[in-house]
C-alpha cells in the first residue's frame, strides 16, 4: 500500500479540520477505487472515531445525471435517510456526459440534500493525470489527449475497462509515496482554480468552457491531512 505519511507533515494547519461522516456517490468503479483507497488507510492505520466514510458506488455505465438520480432515489428511502441524516453528502462525476451538464449541476445544487458537488472536468483521469503533471488550459485537454496521458503515467499501451476498475490501477499512480503525488495534484488543481476565478468563470454557470478543472481536491486535502495530523 502506498504511503500517506512520511517523516514530514505538510499541513497548512497545525491542527486540521476533522473528515468527519462524509457520504459519496461515484460515478464509476475508478472513482470509487480512489476514493474506497482512503477509506481502507483509515480504517487499518487511524484511530479516527471522528471519521466515518461511507461511499455509495454507482457500478453501472453511468455520467453525471444517473449519479444524481442515483443518490437522490437511495436517500429518498427513510432507512436510508435516517442512516446518514448528519452525513456530508458528496457527489463525484465527470463533466463529459450528459450534454446538458450545466443543467444536471443546477438540479445538483438545487436538491433539498445539499450535495457537495466534486466534479472532474471532463474526466476523473483528468485529476490522476494531475498526480504526475501540470495541466494547462491552452493545451489540449480533450478526453483523447488525457487519456493518451494517463496511459504514459500507467506505462501501458491500452486503458481498458478492466484496467479502470482494477484495484492496482491506484496503487500504480500513487507510487511507493502517495503522499507526494496527491499533494503534487492538490496543488496542480490549485492553479487551473486560480486561473478560472482570474477569467471571471464559475461552476454554476460556465462548466463545459473550464476544461481542464477539478473540484475533487477539496474533499481529498481534508482526507489527507487529517490521516497526516492522525498519524504523525
Amino acid at each position: 500500500m502506498p504511503r500517506l505519511v512520511n517523516g514530514e507533515r505538510k499541513i497548512v494547519n497545525p491542527k486540521p479540520e476533522n473528515a468527519g461522516k462524509i457520504l459519496i456517490f461515484c460515478e464509476g468503479h475508478t472513482e470509487y477505487n480512489y476514493l474506497n483507497y482512503f477509506r481502507n488507510y483509515i480504517d487499518n492505520n487511524l484511530h479516527a472515531k471522528y471519521s466515518d466514510i461511507a461511499i455509495e458506488p454507482i457500478n453501472t455505465e453511468g455520467n453525471a445525471m444517473h449519479v444524481y438520480k442515483y443518490a437522490e432515489d437511495f436517500l429518498e428511502v427513510e432507512e436510508n435517510a435516517r442512516k446518514y441524516l448528519y452525513y456530508e453528502k458528496h457527489l463525484v462525476f465527470d463533466c463529459d456526459a450528459p450534454d446538458n451538464i450545466q443543467e444536471v449541476i443546477s438540479l445538483m445544487k438545487a436538491s433539498k440534500n445539499h450535495y457537495i458537488l466534486d466534479y472532474s472536468n471532463l474526466l476523473f483521469e483528468t485529476w490522476l493525470v494531475m498526480h504526475f503533471q501540470n495541466l494547462e488550459p491552452n493545451m489540449d485537454n480533450s478526453k483523447r489527449a488525457i487519456i493518451r496521458l494517463i496511459k504514459e503515467c500507467l506505462g501501458v499501451t491500452r486503458y481498458t475497462k478492466k484496467i479502470k476498475a482494477s484495484d492496482g490501477t491506484i496503487g500504480k499512480i500513487l507510487g511507493s509515496n502517495g503522499n507526494e503525488r496527491i499533494r503534487a495534484a492538490i496543488e496542480n488543481a490549485k492553479l487551473l482554480e486560480n486561473h478560472w476565478k482570474n477569467e471571471g468563470k464559475e461552476m454554476d454557470k460556465d462548466i463545459t468552457q473550464m476544461n481542464p478543472a477539478v473540484d475533487i481536491y477539496k474533499l481529498i486535502e481534508r482526507l489527507l491531512d487529517e490521516i497526516v495530523y492522525l498519524c504523525g
